[in-house]
C-alpha cells in the first residue's frame, strides 16, 4: 500500500474486521463480486480471517453476511472520522487544532524569506537593501509583491544583471539573476592634451614613447610629480628654431626601480587568551521580534566567547515560517599579559611582510630585494621592511592648454 493510499484510507475512515462462521471464503468471494475491497486479509487464531475494510463499505456487508451465513466481529476502528468522533466533546482540543490550521493558512499569506542565487558582483546585502527600499522584505504580503515589475526594477538599478527571474513559492521569494560577463560600458578614451608624470621617486629602467616628447632618460633618477613624458610636440625649421608646437595627450610606458617601506611600533606585552576548557550551552527561540534564550548561568569570573548557529524553521520545502530556532555554545576564556618573544616577534614580521608582498604583487610590481628587521624603540618593538621593486610610475596628468603653450 502506497503512502497516498494509506492517508486517503486514514482520511476516510476504515475498520479491521475478524471473520468467524462455516464458510468465510463464500463471504471473500461475494465481497469481490461486489466491487468490495479488502486489505491485509489473513489467517485469525480462532480459524477465521482478519481483514480491513472501508467505513463506507463496512454498511453494504449485511446482505452478504446474511448469504453467506458468516459472523463479523470488529476488531479496530482507525482513521480520521472515528478520531473526530472520539474526542468531540474536547472542545480546547479542537480549538487548538483549529487554531493551529488558521496560523498556518494565515503564515502562508505572507513572505517570510528570499532567496537570492546567481549573484557575484553584488552582495546580498546590497540586493537586501534595494528590495527594502522596494517595500519588499520578510513579512511582505504576497499580494503586494509583483515579480514582474520587481524584475523591472532590479534590471533598472543595476546595469551588470542581463537576466532576472522573480517567483514565489510557498513562503519564499526566489530571485535568480545572470550578470553580464563583460562590460557594459567600453570607456572612452580621453583625447584632452595630458602629460605623463611620475607616480613616485625612482631610478628610470624603461621607457617607451608612443605619443609626445620624453623628458627623461633611462638611468635617471626622478622625483614623484616630475614630468616624464610631455604632451607638447615641437615643430622645428631647418634652422633649429620652433615654429609651432602641437598639445597631445602624452601616451607611453615608463617603468623605474623604486623603493616601498613600511614600519609598525608594537608594545612590549601583548594580551594572550585561552580557554578555560569550562562550556555553556543553551537554546533560543525568534519569533519576529520577540525572543527567548534559555542559557544557564555562568561559572567562575572569566570572560564569555559565544557561538551561535541559527536555523528557520520550515515546514515544507519552500513553506518558511517566521521562527528561528538557534543552538548556543560559550567558551570561557582568561587573558593575561605575555612579553613577545622571539618566535611570535618574528611571526608577526613574517606577517607583516607576506601582506605588503600580497600587496605589491597584486599591482603587477615585480620585487627585487626584500628586506626587513626588528628592533628596539622606546615603546617596545619596531618592525620595518624595504622592498626594492621594479614598477610602472606613469602616471596621467591633464594640464591646460596654456600651461603647454608656455
Amino acid at each position: 500500500m502506497g503512502l497516498v493510499e494509506g492517508l486517503i484510507r486514514k482520511w476516510k475512515g476504515y475498520v479491521e474486521i475478524e471473520l468467524l462462521g462455516y464458510s468465510p471464503e463464500r463471504f471473500l468471494n461475494l465481497c469481490t463480486a461486489r466491487g468490495i475491497e479488502l486489505w491485509k486479509v489473513r489467517c485469525s487464531s480462532a480459524g477465521g480471517y482478519c481483514c480491513c475494510i472501508s467505513l463506507r463499505d463496512f454498511w453494504r456487508l449485511k446482505p452478504i453476511l446474511k448469504k453467506s451465513g458468516v459472523r463479523l466481529r470488529l476488531s479496530s476502528r482507525r482513521g480520521l472520522p472515528f478520531f473526530l468522533h472520539k474526542n468531540r466533546r474536547r472542545k480546547w482540543y479542537a480549538a487548538g487544532i483549529g487554531a493551529f490550521f488558521l496560523f498556518l493558512y494565515v503564515m502562508s499569506l505572507f513572505i517570510w524569506d528570499i532567496q537570492i542565487e546567481g549573484n557575484r558582483s553584488y552582495t546580498r546585502d546590497t540586493l537586501l537593501e534595494f528590495l527594502e527600499a522596494a517595500s519588499v522584505r520578510a513579512g511582505s504580503r504576497k499580494t503586494q509583491v509583483d515579480c514582474g515589475q520587481l524584475e523591472e526594477e532590479i534590471r533598472a538599478a543595476f546595469p551588470e544583471i542581463t537576466w532576472v527571474s522573480a517567483g514565489i513559492s510557498g513562503t519564499r521569494l526566489f530571485i535568480r539573476i545572470k550578470e553580464n560577463e563583460v562590460l557594459s560600458q567600453v570607456p572612452q578614451k580621453d583625447d584632452s592634451p595630458a602629460n605623463i608624470v611620475a607616480a613616485r621617486d625612482g631610478i628610470i629602467t624603461s621607457m617607451v614613447v608612443r605619443q609626445g616628447t620624453a623628458r627623461t632618460v633611462l638611468g635617471e633618477t626622478v622625483a614623484e610629480g616630475q614630468i616624464l613624458i610631455e604632451g607638447r610636440v615641437p615643430i622645428v625649421g631647418d634652422d633649429g628654431a620652433e615654429i609651432r608646437a602641437y598639445l597631445v595627450p602624452a601616451d607611453g610606458d615608463v617603468r623605474a626601480r623604486t623603493v616601498h617601506t613600511y614600519e609598525k611600533e608594537i608594545p612590549l606585552f601583548y594580551e594572550e587568551r585561552t580557554a578555560t576548557g569550562r562550556e555553556r550551552r543553551g537554546i533560543y527561540l525568534k519569533a519576529g521580534p520577540w525572543s527567548l534564550t534559555i542559557l544557564p548561568p555562568a561559572a567562575g569570573h572569566g570572560e564569555w566567547d559565544y557561538f551561535m548557529e541559527e536555523k528557520q524553521l520550515t515546514l515544507f520545502t519552500d513553506f518558511c515560517l517566521p521562527v528561528y530556532l538557534g543552538n548556543i555554545r560559550g567558551r570561557e576564556m582568561v587573558s593575561y599579559e605575555k612579553n613577545y618573544g622571539e618566535r611570535e616577534l618574528r611571526e608577526l614580521a613574517r606577517a607583516l611582510n607576506g601582506q605588503a608582498v600580497k600587496n605589491l604583487e597584486e599591482k603587477g610590481v615585480h620585487i627585487l630585494e626584500n628586506n626587513d628587521r626588528i628592533e628596539t624603540c622606546p615603546g617596545g618593538w619596531r618592525i620595518s621592511g624595504r622592498l626594492v621593486t621594479e614598477e610602472s610610475i606613469a602616471r596621467r596628468e591633464a594640464v591646460a592648454e596654456k600651461g603647454l603653450m608656455e
